[in-house]
This record gives C-alpha cells, sequence and structure tokens, in this order.
C-alpha cells in the first residue's frame, strides 16, 4: 500500500498540503482543511493574454536587429562582451504570458466542527494507482467519506459524499478570475469568466503585476459549471456568509443543503482557447454550454460508471511499470501504518539517511512521478477537442494569478526535464502534447528568426507559454540570449524514435521539426576562418563568467552550443532515411557542417570548459550543469565520436571515453552537490551515467530532505538553492516546480537500466539503499521491455522483450561490467544467463520472492 499511497492523518493547513488530481487538461488540488473541503481546480487552457502579447508593444525591424546583432558581434570579437550584452537588448520582447488558476469549489457540511473537535478524526489519502482521493471523517455520532478523482475518459471532475448521518450541505464556487455572469438553479451553478489580458512576471517589478484589458489582446474567455444530485432537500437558501468574489464582483450563490447522506458532484470546465500558438475562439457563453452539457452527461452515468471509466483510463498508463524495493537490516520498522509526511521527517533523522531507513519512499516518489506526468500531460480524450499542452513548471496545479516564473514554459532546461523520463517508464503517450507545443512554436519562430537574425528556418528562446512566444525575453543575457531552445526540443521528442514509440506519422512531424532547426542553425553558425564553426553570441544558460568588464553571459562557442547542434544534426542524419528525405537539400548542409562543430573540451584544471576558453565561473556551484549535457541527457558524447568525416564510418562501443568522463567527474565535484530539486535530480542522472553510485546516494538524500531545510549558496545572490520534498511530496526549486518530481523518474531509472549509446546496461549506478529490488516494465532503446530483479546489489534474473520487429535481433547487454550478445525476437521474452549467486551472499527477503 504504501508504494502507491500517499495518507495523511492532518487536514490540510496551506495548498503544499493538498494533493493533486488531473487529466492532463483539469486539474485539482484536494485540500481538506479544518472548515471543509477546498477543490483548487485548474484548466491548463487558462493563460493570460494570447499570441498577440508577444508584440503587443511593437517588434523590432529587421535591420536594426541585423545591426545590433553584428555590433554585438564586433564588440565580442574585441573582448567586450558586457557591451555586446547592451547592445543586444533591441532584440528582447518583455516576457511571456503566465498560467493561471481557474475556480475554487468550497463544500462544507455540519460534520466538520465535530471532526475537528474532541474525539473527531480526519485521514485523507490519495491511490496513485487508481487517481482517487479519499477523505474519511470520524466524529461523535457518525462518519463521512468524500470520493474525488478527475476523469480522462469524460473529461470531468467528479466528486461524492456519503455519510453515515445526515448532514447539512454548502457549497460555494468562486473564482480568482473576472465574473461575467453566474448561473444558478436547484442543482448546478455555472460562472462564465475572463481571464487577464496581461500578466507579469514576479521577477518584473516595474510592471503593473496584471492587467484585465491590453490594447490589441483579446484574451482567453472560459467557463465551470457544478452540476450535482443528493438525497437531501434544498437549495434553502443563500448563506449568508458569502464574501464577494475577486474582481469585486456580486457575491456568488452557495447551494445550501439540508438533510444529506448521498451527494454526487460533477464539476467541467471549458475556455476558448484553441491550440497552443493560436488565438481564441468563441465567447464564454459559448464554453458554459459546452461546460454544462458536459457535465450534466456526466452526471447521467452516475458515480460507478464515472470511476469504471476513469481508472481504466489511469491504469492503461500507471499500471505499465512497477518498481520494489525492500528495506535492508538497518531500516526502520513497517512504514506502511505511517503518514507520509511523518515518514520523510522521520526518515531523514536516520544516521545512514532516509533511503536507508525507508527505501520504499524511493518507490513511492518514482510512483508520484509517473503520476503527475500522467496528470498534467496527456492528449485531450474529449470528442472533438484540440490543443492539449504539456506540463508547466508547475504541471497543471496553481492556486497564484502572478505564479513564480509565470508557472509557464522555461527551455533550457526545466521543460526538457518533465519529458526526461517519458519513454523509459512506458508513457510515451504523454509526450503527444510538448510535440504539439513544438509545432507552434515552429511555426511562429519563423518570423523571429528571419526578424532577428536574417535565418532560414526556426528559432525559439529560453521561456514560452501557450502562445508560442519565440523572442528573446526581456533582462538578463544570461538566460534571454540563448536562441538553442529549438534543438534542444527537436533532440527530446526524437527520443520517441529512439525508444522505438514514434510511428511514421511522428517521425514526419519530429522530421518537419527538425529540418527548420536544422536550417536556422546552418545560418547561425560562423567561419571565421579558425578550425571549428563558431555559434556567436552564445551563452551557457543562466550562467555568468569573469570577463575583464566584469561579470559576463555573451561568449562563443559554448560546450551546450556544440552539444545541442551536433546531436540536432544526428537527428536530421538519422531521420533522413527513415522518412525518405535522404535527398532533402538540409541533409547536405548538416553533412557539410558537423565536421565543423567542437567536441566538448577539457580545461587545465582538467574540467570540461563551460564557454570555450578557461573563463572563470562568477558563481562555481551554479544550479545548471550545461556543459555536461553531452552526458545527460545526450549519448554521452558518443555523437562527436566516430562521426567524421564519413557518418557511415561511426562504429565502436558506445562508450564514454575516459578523458571525458573523468573531465566531467571534475567538473560535477566543483559544482558540488546541493542544489536546487531540479538540479539534484541532473546531477543523479549525470552521477549515474558515470556509474558512481555512492555519489548518487549522497544527492538522493539531499533530495529526500524536508523542503527548506538545505543551505544557502556560496554565491551571496543566489538566495537558498535547496531542493526537498514538501509535505505532499511535490519538489521544491524552492519554491515549488514539478521538475524535479518528474526529472527523478529518469534520474531512478538511470541507476536500473541505460541504453543510450548501443549498449543495454542493467544495474549500472544501483545505490547501496536500493540493494534489493526489482523492477518491471522498463523500457530500454531501441524498444526492449526490460524486467529485472536483483540482491544485495547483483543481478539474480533479467527478462527483455523486443517491443517491435526493429527492436529485435542482437542487442549488447553489459551487467556487473561484463557483456553479452543476446538475440531476441519480437514479442518474446528472452531471459539473461546470469551467473549463480554467490553462496555469502545473502538470501532475498521472502517478499521480493513472492512479489
Amino acid at each position: 500500500m504504501t508504494a502507491n499511497t500517499l495518507f495523511y492523518l492532518r487536514p490540510a493547513q496551506q495548498w503544499l498540503d493538498g494533493l493533486p488530481l488531473g487529466n492532463g487538461r483539469l486539474g485539482a488540488m484536494v485540500l481538506p482543511g479544518p472548515g471543509g473541503l477546498r477543490l483548487q481546480v485548474n484548466d491548463s487552457t487558462a493563460w493570460s493574454g494570447s499570441p498577440d502579447s508577444e508584440h503587443r508593444l511593437g517588434q523590432v525591424e529587421a535591420a536594426d536587429a541585423a545591426q545590433a546583432l553584428a555590433a554585438a558581434r564586433e564588440a565580442l570579437g574585441n573582448g567586450r562582451p558586457v557591451d555586446a550584452e547592451r547592445l543586444l537588448e533591441p532584440l528582447q520582447s518583455r516576457y511571456s504570458q503566465a498560467y493561471l488558476p481557474f475556480a475554487d469549489v468550497l463544500l462544507s457540511t455540519s460534520a466538520d466542527e465535530l471532526t475537528a473537535g474532541a474525539g473527531g478524526r480526519l485521514r485523507r489519502e490519495l491511490h496513485l494507482d487508481d487517481g482517487v482521493h479519499t477523505t474519511e471523517q470520524e466524529f461523535p455520532g457518525g462518519a463521512s467519506r468524500q470520493d474525488t478523482f478527475i476523469s480522462a475518459a469524460d473529461g470531468v471532475l467528479v466528486h461524492r459524499l456519503t455519510s453515515t448521518v445526515p448532514l447539512d450541505v454548502s457549497i460555494r464556487l468562486t473564482t480568482p478570475l473576472r465574473e461575467l455572469s453566474r448561473h444558478a438553479g436547484a442543482d448546478a451553478v455555472g460562472l462564465e469568466l475572463r481571464l487577464p489580458a496581461d500578466v507579469a512576471p514576479g521577477h518584473a517589478p516595474e510592471e503593473p503585476p496584471l492587467r484585465w484589458e491590453a490594447d490589441g489582446v483579446r484574451p482567453v474567455e472560459g467557463a465551470v459549471h457544478l452540476a450535482l444530485t443528493h438525497n437531501g432537500t434544498g437549495p434553502t437558501g443563500t448563506d449568508p456568509n458569502s464574501t464577494p468574489a475577486a474582481g469585486g464582483s456580486p457575491a456568488p450563490a452557495d447551494l445550501v443543503l439540508t438533510g444529506v447522506t448521498e451527494l454526487l458532484l460533477v464539476l467541467a470546465t471549458a475556455t476558448t482557447f484553441t491550440a497552443p500558438g493560436q488565438h481564441p475562439d468563441g465567447t464564454a457563453a459559448d464554453c458554459h454550454s459546452a461546460a454544462s452539457r458536459q457535465a450534466a452527461a456526466a452526471l447521467d452515468k452516475g458515480f460507478d460508471e464515472l470511476l469504471s471509466g476513469s481508472v481504466q483510463a489511469h491504469r492503461l498508463l500507471f499500471n505499465r511499470t512497477e518498481l520494489t524495493l525492500l528495506p535492508g537490516p538497518q531500516a526502520l520498522p513497517d512504514r506502511s501504518g505511517v503518514p507520509t509526511d511523518v515518514r520523510i521527517r522521520e526518515a531523514n533523522r536516520f544516521p545512514a539517511g532516509p533511503l536507508a531507513a525507508d527505501p520504499e519512499l524511493a518507490v513511492l516518489l518514482f510512483a508520484y512521478g509517473r503520476y503527475l506526468l500522467i496528470c498534467s500531460s496527456r492528449p485531450d480524450s474529449r470528442a472533438g477537442t484540440t490543443g492539449a499542452l504539456p506540463a508547466t513548471l508547475q504541471g497543471i496545479w496553481n492556486e497564484d494569478m502572478q505564479p513564480p516564473w509565470s508557472s509557464n514554459y522555461t527551455l533550457n532546461i526545466n521543460l526538457q526535464m518533465n519529458y526526461w523520463g517519458a519513454h523509459a517508464a512506458d508513457l510515451a503517450e504523454c509526450t503527444e502534447p510538448l510535440l504539439e507545443l513544438v509545432e507552434a512554436l515552429a511555426d511562429r519562430g519563423r518570423s523571429t528568426a528571419a526578424t532577428l537574425y536574417g535565418a532560414r528556418g526556426w528559432v525559439a528562446h529560453h521561456n514560452t507559454d501557450a502562445w508560442a512566444f519565440t523572442s528573446p525575453t526581456a533582462g538578463d543575457a544570461s538566460w534571454a540570449h540563448w536562441p538553442m531552445a529549438g534543438p534542444w526540443l527537436v533532440r527530446q521528442l526524437d527520443e520517441g524514435r529512439r525508444f522505438g514509440a514514434a510511428g511514421s506519422a511522428d517521425l514526419l512531424r519530429i522530421w518537419n521539426l527538425a529540418v527548420g532547426c536544422a536550417e536556422f542553425l546552418c545560418d547561425w553558425l560562423l567561419d571565421d576562418g579558425g578550425p571549428w564553426l563558431q555559434t556567436r553570441p552564445s551563452t551557457s544558460p543562466e550562467n555568468t563568467y569573469q570577463s575583464a568588464q566584469g561579470p559576463a553571459a555573451l561568449a562563443s562557442s559554448s560546450a551546450m552550443d556544440r552539444t545541442l547542434i551536433t546531436e540536432l544534426f544526428d537527428v536530421v542524419l538519422s531521420l533522413a532515411p527513415l522518412t525518405g528525405q535522404e535527398d532533402h537539400p538540409v541533409v547536405a548542409e548538416v553533412r557539410r557542417a558537423l565536421p565543423g562543430i567542437a567536441p566538448p573540451a577539457i580545461g587545465n584544471k582538467g574540467g570540461i570548459l563551460e564557454w570555450g576558453p578557461a573563463e572563470t565561473a562568477v558563481d562555481p556551484l551554479h544550479r545548471h550543469l550545461s556543459h555536461l549535457s553531452f552526458l545527460y541527457p545526450g549519448n554521452g558524447g558518443y555523437s562527436f565520436h566516430g562521426v567524421y568525416p564519413d557518418r557511415s564510418a561511426r562504429t565502436g562501443s558506445g562508450s564514454l571515453t575516459p578523458e571525458l568522463a573523468a573531465a566531467a567527474r571534475t567538473s560535477l565535484d566543483g559544482r558540488g552537490d546541493d542544489s536546487t530539486g531540479w538540479s539534484l535530480v541532473w546531477k543523479i542522472c549525470l552521477r549515474a551515467r558515470l556509474g558512481q553510485a555512492e555519489k548518487v546516494s549522497d544527492l538522493l538524500r539531499l533530495l529526500f530532505r524536508e523542503a527548506g531545510t538545505g543551505i544557502e549558496s556560496a554565491n551571496a545572490g543566489s538566495g537558498v538553492h535547496a531542493g526537498g520534498l514538501y509535505p505532499n511530496l511535490f519538489t521544491a526549486h524552492p519554491p515549488f516546480q514539478l521538475d524535479a518530481n518528474l526529472g527523478y523518474v529518469a534520474a531512478l531509472t538511470e541507476t536500473l537500466l541505460q541504453s543510450h549509446a548501443g549498449v543495454i546496461r542493467l544495474l549500472p549506478a544501483l545505490p547501496a539503499e536500493f540493494a534489493f529490488g526489482q523492477v518491471r516494465g522498463l523500457v530500454a532503446r531501441p524498444g526492449i521491455t526490460v524486467d529485472l530483479t536483483w540482491n544485495n546489489g547483483r543481478l539474480t534474473s533479467a527478462t527483455l522483450t523486443a517491443r517491435t520487429a526493429a527492436a529485435a535481433g542482437p542487442q549488447q547487454i553489459e551487467v556487473h561490467g561484463a557483456r553479452q550478445t543476446v538475440h531476441l525476437e519480437p514479442g518474446r521474452g528472452v531471459s539473461l544467463d546470469l551467473p549463480k549467486t554467490p553462496d555469502h551472499m545473502t538470501e532475498p527477503p521472502a517478499q521480493l520472492e513472492t512479489t
């Protein structure tokens, strides 16, 4: 039970105590508090602004952009990088828009006060394997239960209350958005809404936080509709304690019911959002009609049918993969009866670390990460709807009208990290919304590439939103002037091919994206007569170095630029024969340019050079590890070796070269361990690629601490950079960001299975805390299901199954440093021939033998 359930014996006091539900589009945080239950509702299409927001105040002219770029390049060439940053400022375009909360349902009963008093008890739990939240209350004279879920099958939120005694129930529907009109009846409440025309990020204090109107912007409208049935009487009137909604709208008309022992509530939302990068269409009234029809149709089905459809759709994805870790002899006693927040607290008091005390916490967070991806990123299943959006910095859960970093999409690491574990955990469907957004970026990014850089193809920078913002944002050059989002996003999407999960239609879509990206890169590369082609200006995302002019971000040909270009060109050359495009002109351009891209360089201190020359970082403990992206999520530098001058000559073992491995270790050692949650996850992935299981353990200890207990960065200006877990197991940046939750799926997988460079490695970096375990349903490239069991850190059984004909045939497998070749047939599991377990090894626990 503990592996797939979060539970608590105290009410939710704050938002980060709540537990999340979602179906990809509709989300809710369930917050059973002292005075009742709050359902904080999100709709993934609820964004401020519109496609017109990006250039609402005008766009730089192409001639002015060319002049600014030329001047910046000249300044860089003359050793004046800070001047170059100032010269590039005319290319910036304010900020991207914000992802916003949608509505709140507040449900209170006459049992709430009794539960909070003497003799009362509250238990709330989230079942990850069926996507259902349960709140149980015991109070003097009776008991009640509330079940909540969001159905991907029916596109609605469902909430049922049952009680052993009749209760009085008050239901209130509110919104922080502008309320245009309210529809109230005996068994329904609906709101028509308008979203703001502009929301500035919190790090732009010179801007008004929120504008409801802005010239040239037609914002999104929407509606929320709540329908219900019950066996009591009422509604009897409006709750006298009603308060005005946000924006000064009239007091909401609550439903007040009496004598209720069973209540079924269904909630639906709709907006005028159409698709990523496209203008909204329709009215709030249209949305209310659609939402009310959807809620009514779902209500007619009844609770049991809605629950069955929801659980079936959820388990279709969730049950594909299962991890089991068993406690070692030094672990704490049975944790199954200990609330989740107490487990985290008690495990962190254990001298050997939280996962030595309670290894099932690692299993729980792995299951939670897969659950959160399923809930926050999946194609919209509702008939006639399009435009699914990927998971934001906060997934689909946000209660703030001015959320941290606008709760949008940060493209220099965070959005990609959300999807690092998708294919290995057999959740390929969850990447579809990412593909849709990148196609929108490619469409809108063509104008940006032509205007700002005089280049073909398409470009995007470090930040975007539902409207496919592609310009450099206003602010420091270290984040703003990074035109390399395209190759990293396409490289991430190409994992579908590498894992054998992309059909011919998807391959063609990715090919089209790769072509436009390669065209831009070919035009962006400079030949200055040296041995290598250059990118100039170039940054290493969000990091700075000491220059003669002071701290600077701009340079030439950063390590990350070279990695991303090389890997994007590799995508083009790999996809061309699969899509029948070998004769496409871009293929020849890529072949000519590829030998001119410099591989990772090692400095005189033994680490990977980040900016090209041996620059000194302003913050040696910086959270970004961009110069190591060749190691992860790249393929360990394999693209840089055996590929020149003819790709057909590319052979080799796929091993990371000893020199690069040693340099990567040196770079990681210099960065230190502690950092933001997502940086800790990236470091786990990197250490796992290097086979450093003991360093994985060190980093896991930091990731699993209670949020707020970390150290302050050595850089006095960077504040507290220490990840950890909030009470609901959301990961801390801080503040909350979901990227580490989702990235942890990839990080843990890398300790168990690696397949990035032509060899399938089993248990390559197993930390000591994971000594006894098994996993079912992981996926290795090029499309092989892997089931493993291990005892005291040694593999005892392994079954590999080719999922497609393309994945069949001979495969190189590495186990504990020894390699063997296995021959796979589609759909037929093959068990590896493993050496017998030595007599001195610990026998596996009985639970593992019967799992």
